[in-house]
């Protein structure tokens, strides 16, 4: 018995001391600019035990033993470790410059410290501050040089340009890497969440390691990865109402039945001179009229007027969902996201569905040996309304009473069979699917200190089936005598991509060397399948029963299968000496199967170097961190031309029982070379001490030749064009991006960030002795258009119209007499254009370069303020000076009032009206149109609020009840103003549908 109670003594005795050296700790986590690390891991070494900062940084341990060591670690920061020797522990953890600067381009892990030239970055969590499902949009104005135009169809893919226009015709837009995988289109199966860093290479010498790839830039995007330390679950949604930014200002009914009397009283007079225009007033306004229909004079007088859009639009609302677990131990890591992306648009039956997985998995199989893969499935669904009823709504008559069984919209007593009834079209049935895996997985081996071999396969799948059915009573069908039409489409595409790599990165002393060597194979196989049939007994079975069609005559079959592939070889060398001085050579020979055996091959190389003053001349100066100069020069190339252009083809044609071979898209050239681009770059990089302070400025000069575009051939070869190397352009411009901290307080901070850029191109040389190449089309075939025109010594994006002289009046007939308008009318109220050459005649030597779509400056900036919990972020984009022609405005400004029209005619030209720049108002043809002449290009600057968010994050006292790490809830705005002097919907969108304005409540939970 004593020997148990001496026993229980001493357990009890034991247990007492374990807790006297047992203690809870607690303390911050920060940077070396002493701001806090939200989400860094704290672990007791050698146990179990671990927690995860809040986001004040701040952290708490309970149960650590004194003596114990504590492991401080977080994404991008070396790890620190510190002894449990108090009950308070802070820790400020060093940038990991290795894994800062590492991205994943081709095959290879490359610093971003060697790449020497011109390079952008956009950190992932800046792309959240946008509530948006697609990553290019998330971009606009947050990097230099980097030109996104916003698209506003639910699902859409925005614009992207890099430093503007390198080609004429073929290949303008920039790749994208994605964790090595090379990917050039389908940017909406990204998920912004996924992303960690986007860095944007921008000149010949950080683009060369993609060769022909990289001519138009490059988007390098590098995804979240696990790190070591307790697991990490995080969880962010958001819900947002939209509604239509802009909405168009068309006459109501009794507006436009004034401005019809009014255009029909003078075409009347004008062919009457001496008539009694009242009269004729009075008579078009009566029953009986032949201009009014009945339903209309019954529209005016009882004061209605008809809102047709207002039956196929609705409130938008969109819902984001992304759920991600990450983690790692010693020899691992993992990550993995789950996405739901749901948007209901603003047309009725418009929606957009993406569902997307990733998984990116590290694993160190033996010290020398390091497996992993960066994996994404994703699927989307979208459904689409009928291209022609938002227009065909926007345009309805006012005076037209809504009837949803109309089959057509009509004004007066004409119906117009292009005017299909807009809500009819909902009916039609349009629905799109896609499924795409991307898959990145790499093998590689250490052998020995400083080098690395590394092998990568990456595939990229896609399968898209796109089904429409046309119902038998839509106007669609009953135009076309299709009695219902079905269209099946289906695209398959496989991109596989195999990169080899060997680098080797070695120190002596002051001198640091890196080489690279890679072999790198891709291949692109992609096909489609389309079936139109016709004739159903019912609607019943929409597209799904093809076998119901019974007019088998009017099918129609189309299929194509293509096959391209690419094989490169890569060498760069890096040299720097004590991280002062810095050289860069590069490059790379690509063979394209898109060229002919003359010239399959190209070499392009590039050369850039660095000097780093600051640790030359100013280290005396400790405020200033950086400032490095640095100029490359290199040659790209661009291979985006129709495949097998170098061949001509022919496809069979079964024709009265004979077989017939017809030519098929060019004439074939095997002398196709690569097109070239001579980039020079000059820069400057300026950072003061803790990056208080950093600015980077570029110049750049762009010398493109042996320009790829299509020229027309004689038609004695069976074809009508060719595509050959015949132009030559320049391009350049000047970039700025700046970042300040202005406050750096505990409690208190404040950071700006803006960019500015400017692009400039223009034609030095076509074929031969051409200086013009026009674009010709129209009702005739034969006319000039506006667009599409190539002059030498002008931008690829001119605009090309007479010259507006003015509104003519009564007082300028004798003078205006003297001129030969080319069969043309002008009356008092009429445009006048200037005749420019002075030759008495108005004609297409009259015409002009009024200006181009370019602007001369685009950019951003950004403002984040945060005080306690709480935070405000504001995100601008902008656009100066480009010129844009907006087709719905002239449209609605050439209306006589059989068609919609704009308020601002009823600023028009009437005999007591006369100082306007509005034309008269007329019914028929014979005068010139504002479109026609420079009076309709409008000034498209812009400056947009892209997104306004103000936010809040819980206290972590509050949190730790719940067991949770971090909690912010926000509010956004999107697009909330955008002030311009565009009349059309959009500055960057047009005109084809008008952008939203979204409102936003989200939610950010982690734990």
């Amino acid at each position: 018995m004593r020997i148990a109670i001496r026993y229980l003594c001493f357990l009890v005795v034991m247990m007492s001391a374990g807790t006297l050296y047992s203690q809870t700790i607690t303390g911050k986590v920060t940077d070396n600019e002493n701001l806090p690390l939200p989400g860094a891991t704290v672990i007791v070494k050698g146990t179990q035990t671990s927690t995860v900062t809040d986001i004040d940084g701040s952290y708490k341990l309970s149960n650590v033993k004194t003596g114990s060591t504590l492991e401080f670690s977080f994404i991008g920061f070396l790890m620190k470790s510190v002894v449990a020797n108090s009950a308070e522990i802070n820790a400020s953890l060093t940038p990991n410059t290795q894994e800062l600067n590492e991205i994943i381009v081709v095959g290879a892990s490359v610093k971003r410290s060697d790449l020497t030239g011109a390079v952008a970055n956009v950190e992932g969590k800046k792309l959240t501050e946008t509530p948006t499902s697609n990553v290019v949009q998330a971009m606009q104005g947050r990097a230099a040089g980097v030109y996104v135009q916003q698209s506003s169809t639910p699902g859409g893919n925005a614009s992207i340009k890099i430093r503007g226009n390198n080609s004429i015709q073929f290949g303008t837009n920039p790749i994208f890497v994605v964790d090595g995988l090379i990917i050039e289109g389908g940017f909406d199966s990204i998920n912004p969440n996924d992303i960690a860093n986007i860095d944007i290479l921008k000149d010949a010498s950080s683009t060369a390691i993609y060769g022909a790839r990289g001519a138009n830039g490059v988007v390098v995007i590098t995804t979240k990865k696990g790190t070591k330390g307790e697991g990490k679950v995080n969880f962010d949604t958001w819900v947002g109402l939209s509604e239509f930014s802009k909405a168009m200002p068309l006459m109501n009914g009794q507006q436009l039945f004034d401005l019809r009397v009014d255009a029909f009283a003078n075409q009347y007079m004008d062919k009457n001179p001496g008539a009694d225009r009242a009269a004729y007033i009075n008579q078009i306004k009566s029953d009986g009229s032949t201009v009014f229909a009945p339903y209309e004079l019954a529209s005016y007088r009882n004061g209605k007027s008809y809102d047709w859009l207002n039956e196929v639009t609705r409130t938008g609302v969109q819902t984001n969902y992304n759920l991600s677990f990450s983690g790692g131990g010693d020899k691992g890591s993992y990550f993995m996201s789950f996405n739901y992306a749901d948007e209901d648009g603003l047309l009725k039956d418009s929606s957009f569905k993406r569902y997307n997985g990733k998984i990116n998995l590290t694993q160190d199989v033996k010290s020398w040996l390091q497996v992993g893969t960066n994996t994404t499935f994703s699927r989307s669904i979208a459904t689409y309304i009928e291209g022609s009823a938002f227009g065909n709504a926007l345009g309805a008559n006012p005076l037209l009473p809504i009837d949803p069984n109309a089959t057509y919209l009509k004004y007066g007593d004409v119906l117009n069979s292009d005017a299909y009834n807009p809500i009819k079209s909902l009916t039609i049935d349009n629905t799109s699917s896609k499924n795409r895996l991307m898959s990145s997985n790499f093998v590689n081996i250490k052998p020995t200190s400083g080098l690395s071999l590394r092998t990568t396969f990456s595939v990229d799948i896609t399968d898209q089936a796109n089904f429409s059915y046309q119902p038998i009573d839509t106007g669609q069908s009953i135009r076309n005598s299709a009695n219902g039409d079905a269209n099946h489409y289906r695209y398959s595409e496989l991109n596989y991509q195999w990169d080899n790599t060997i680098t080797y990165a070695k120190t002596i002393g002051k001198h640091d060397f890196s080489a690279l060597g890679a072999f790198s194979v891709q291949k692109n196989t992609n096909n489609y399948t389309q079936v139109d049939a016709r004739g159903f007994a019912s609607d019943d079975f929409t597209y799904m029963y093809l076998n119901g069609a019974s007019q088998k005559q009017d099918f129609t079959l189309g299929s194509d299968f293509v096959t391209t592939s690419l094989m490169s070889y890569t060498g760069r060398l890096n040299y720097s000496y004590d991280k002062k001085y810095f050289a860069t050579v590069t490059t790379r020979l690509d063979g394209s199967s898109r060229f002919g055996p003359n010239n399959k091959w190209g070499t392009f190389p590039s050369v850039a170097l660095g000097w780093d003053i600051s640790k030359d001349f100013l280290q005396s100066v400790e405020s200033i961190k950086l400032l490095k100069l640095r100029g490359s020069y290199g040659i790209a190339g661009n291979q985006n031309i129709p495949n097998y252009s170098y061949v001509s083809k022919f496809r069979p044609v079964y024709t009265n029982g004979t077989v017939v071979y017809q030519p098929s898209g060019y004439l074939g050239n095997p002398d196709l070379q690569w097109e070239r681009q001579k980039q020079f770059d000059f820069g400057l990089d300026f950072a003061t001490a803790n990056n208080r302070l950093s600015m980077t400025v570029d110049y750049f000069n762009i010398k493109n030749d042996n320009l790829l575009m299509v020229i027309g051939v004689t038609k004695l070869s069976g074809f009508g064009s060719q595509v050959d190397n015949v132009g030559e352009m320049v391009n350049k411009g000047l970039e700025f991006s700046a970042n300040y901290k202005i406050l750096r307080e505990n409690d208190f901070n404040w950071d700006i960030s803006a960019n500015i850029s400017s692009a400039k191109n223009k034609v030095t040389a076509l074929y031969g002795d051409t200086s013009a190449i026009y674009n010709k089309g129209g009702y005739t075939g034969v006319e000039i258009q506006r667009t599409g025109n190539l002059f030498v010594g002008q931008s690829i994006n001119s605009i090309y119209v007479f010259q507006f002289d003015k509104i003519a009046q009564t007082s300028d007939m004798a003078d205006i007499s003297k001129i030969d308008f080319g069969g043309r009318t002008v009356k008092p109220g009429d445009i006048v254009p200037v005749d420019r050459n002075k030759d008495g005649k108005i004609d297409d030597n009259d015409r002009y370069v009024v200006g181009n779509t370019d602007p001369d400056a685009y950019g951003g900036f950004a403002t984040d303020f945060s005080y306690k919990g709480f935070g405000l972020n504001a995100v601008f984009a902008y656009s100066i000076g480009g010129k844009r022609i907006s087709s719905a405005y002239e449209s609605f400004m050439s209306s006589g009032g059989m068609s919609a029209a704009h308020t601002d005619l009823l600023d028009r030209w009437t005999p007591e009206h006369t100082d306007t720049n509005v034309p008269r108002a007329y019914y028929g043809g014979g005068r010139f149109n504002s479109y026609e002449t420079s009076l309709a290009i409008q000034n498209a600057s812009f400056l947009r609020l892209n997104a306004l968010t103000l936010s809040y994050n819980l206290p972590s006292q509050l949190l730790e009840k719940a067991y949770l790490k971090n909690m912010r809830l926000y509010v956004t705005g999107s697009n909330l103003f955008t002030a311009t002097k565009y009349k059309g919907y959009d500055p960057e969108g047009g005109d084809g549908y008008p952008s939203s304005r979204m409102f936003v409540l989200g939610l950010n939970v982690s734990l």
